[in-house]
């Protein structure tokens, strides 16, 4: 039998209480280095670990169970798929089982799991194949957290427990990198968000709304690799992006709009309350200001007070926006053009300049002002060409609120052909467009059938008056 190299039993006598490394190791190694490197053990190491991979393929998750209770004791580095096939063997375990005790007891073996491979992360990423980090393991156990802690838990399942769970693996994995996080993650948190915000909308209101603004936003930057894969010619992996993120990015639109959360009067008030206490905060004023900027609230005195607060304290385009918006609403055209001008100065790339410019489009449209909005979407486009698809979907928006809606379908059409990452949302639009137009035509056929009445009866009442003669 192979013994361990000489390489790394001074590799893991140097590392004392730090994290074993098995970089290069057999597996015959790593199950020796739990059992003094006995033979016999080794070998019905090896016996354990077919045995619970033949029991996974075979759905036998009982079997898959037993063979997995020896290697988590006697050879806990042996393979990655104790943590990465035992969670989805405890989740099947768990809907199976009648005894709510047993059901407990998985569901404790399963979080111990996860704690478990918490703690060996680093000689577990020492071997394999794939790393991970930790984000993506708290991401995971977000997921089977969510999917049977109400099973187990009952009427005792706390559901901002779930939902700390999703915040701290999307903080992790914001702040040290991982993986891509899914688009059926990000859903599922912000429907776990959703749900709180339902059961506690006077204290959960403004979570929500940064919830929502976060998850729409990590979608949206999962969709723009999909533009890039398009551009490297990898077409397969710009679709496979589309199908993974559009339709998560659908449903966290849809939830968000139903929620009633963003409704104006309540921000309004909800940010008037907290301005004493957010007015020296400058992370604090920009996040209130792009929340009421998303929701209809940037025509507000409480808007152009934090953008006042947040210009004197840190000069951005976000507060220098906000200003503009103000001189705008005083008509004071001048200084509204001077802080229009000023967002853009303080961007520090052309790329930044065509995001601001869209961020303009966005004030002027909500300000009825759509010739301006216009003429920023283009210059969104002059500043930087990949936001050419985005721009004329801001510009189908426009002309659909000046109800010229086949101009609107062109540019529907046209943002889907420059940019895969808002063919989704074209898509969308172009059918409530329709579905505008054909009301529309609807409406305008029975105004025609209604004046086309009025007129009759004016006639036959001309007639009888004149007495009947012609």
């Amino acid at each position: 039998m192979k013994k361990l190299t000489l390489a790394m039993l001074l590799a893991m006598i140097g590392a004392g209480a730090m994290a074993q490394n098995f970089e290069n190791s057999t597996v015959e190694e790593r199950i020796g280095y739990s059992n003094n490197n006995n033979e016999d053990s080794i070998k019905s190491g090896r016996q354990y670990i077919t045995m619970f991979q033949q029991a996974g393929a075979n759905k036998d998750y009982h079997d898959m169970y037993v063979n997995f209770q020896w290697l988590k004791k006697n050879a806990p580095y042996a393979v990655n798929g104790i943590y990465t096939q035992g969670p989805f063997m405890f989740y099947n375990l768990i809907n199976a089982e009648q005894d709510p005790a047993k059901k407990k007891q998985y569901f404790d073996e399963m979080m111990e799991l996860f704690e478990m491979r918490q703690k060996n992360l680093d000689a577990l990423n020492s071997f394999a194949k794939t790393k991970s980090t930790l984000g993506d393991v708290l991401s995971v156990k977000a997921e089977y957290y969510n999917w049977t802690a109400p099973v187990v838990l009952g009427q005792n399942f706390d559901l901002r427990q779930s939902y700390k769970n999703f915040a701290e693996a999307i903080k992790m994995v914001n702040e040290h990198g991982g993986r891509e996080i899914t688009g059926s993650f990000l859903q599922t948190f912000f429907l776990v968000s959703d749900a709180i915000y339902k059961a506690m909308p006077n204290t959960t209101r403004e979570q929500y709304l940064q919830d929502y603004l976060d998850s729409k936003d990590a979608c949206e930057k999962m969709l723009q690799l999909a533009k890039e894969a398009q551009a490297e010619g990898d077409v397969a992996k710009a679709e496979k992006l589309v199908a993974t993120y559009d339709a998560p990015l659908a449903a966290i639109e849809q939830t968000f709009s139903q929620s009633g959360a963003a409704d104006s009067s309540q921000l309004i008030a909800i940010y008037t309350k907290k301005f004493d206490a957010y007015k020296t905060d400058i992370n604090k004023l920009n996040s209130s200001l792009t929340i009421m900027q998303n929701n209809d609230c940037d025509e507000s005195d409480i808007y152009y007070q934090y953008a006042e607060a947040a210009y004197a304290l840190e000069p951005s385009f976000t507060s220098a926006i906000g200003l503009a918006q103000k001189a705008q609403k005083d008509g004071q055209l001048d200084n509204m053009l001077e802080y229009y001008n000023k967002a853009l100065e303080l961007a520090s790339s052309d790329a930044r300049r065509g995001a601001i410019c869209l961020n303009i489009c966005n004030g002027l449209t909500r300000s009825k002002q759509y010739t301006g909005a216009l003429t920023y979407a283009e210059k969104a486009i002059a500043y930087n060409p990949d936001y050419t698809g985005k721009a004329y979907l801001k510009e189908a928006n426009i002309y659909t609120l000046l109800g010229q809606y086949q101009e609107a379908i062109n540019y529907c059409d046209k943002a889907s052909e420059a940019d895969i990452t808002v063919s989704g949302s074209a898509t969308r639009l172009k059918e409530n467009i329709k579905k505008a137009q054909a009301n529309q035509a609807a409406n305008d056929k029975a105004r025609k059938a209604y004046d086309d009445f009025i007129a009759r009866q004016k006639a036959e009442e001309a007639f009888w008056s004149g007495g009947g003669k012609k």
